[in-house]
């Protein structure tokens, strides 16, 4: 068999994958499909059919907490090792130790398999519209604490009748004392220490 129909072959053995995994954290719940089985079930294919895959080429990139992978993977017929193709894939991995380029590469080796062989699992990230993670954003950024009360920040009038909003708050009272302070602790703070 060529790669190409030994790809086939692994399509109509494996046609979905069900989410095995819950994830829970603060608030957030959620289903999901966990490496260990997306890389056991697609091991015991390649056995199956005489397939090796691995990686050839990687570049890393962190930016703060997060670390990007780009990897290119190889898949090699066994039973004519001149016969393979390459695959590329990527991942994030969200770490602010040491972590952070292992998480990204399991997560670009299981995308790696979804994508290639075209396997459904129930997630969809289109589901989730733009402006819900917008409002999601604005939310985030909206719950900001003073350090001084431990207040939330939220909008307040100012003089002129118009809205200061949380952020605008947060970035005011960052550059004039160092931290976030809500607006009435700014007001104190630029009255100066009580005596």
């Amino acid at each position: 068999m060529t790669i190409y129909e030994k790809m086939m072959s692994i399509m109509a053995d494996v046609q979905y994958l069900a989410k095995d995994d819950r994830v829970e954290f603060g608030n957030t719940k959620y289903k999901a499909l966990s490496e260990e089985k997306v890389t056991s079930i697609m091991r015991a294919e390649l056995l199956k059919h005489k397939l090796v895959v691995f990686p050839i080429d990687q570049t890393a990139i962190r930016s703060g907490s997060i670390t990007h992978v780009d990897v290119r993977y190889r898949m090699v017929n066994v039973e004519n090792p001149e016969e393979f193709i390459e695959i590329v894939s990527c991942g994030d991995g969200a770490d602010t130790q040491d972590k952070g380029s292992g998480k990204a590469m399991t997560y670009a080796f299981k995308y790696m398999w979804l994508r290639t062989f075209a396997l459904p699992t129930g997630e969809d990230p289109d589901k989730i519209s733009s402006e819900e993670l917008d409002a999601k954003e604005r939310e985030a950024k909206s719950a900001l604490k003073c350090a001084d009360c431990g207040t939330l920040l939220y909008p307040v009038k100012k003089r002129d009748g118009s809205l200061w909003e949380a952020e605008e708050q947060a970035v005011y009272s960052g550059r004039m004392f160092g931290h976030t302070l809500c607006a009435a602790c700014i007001k104190r703070a630029l009255k100066g220490p009580q005596v």
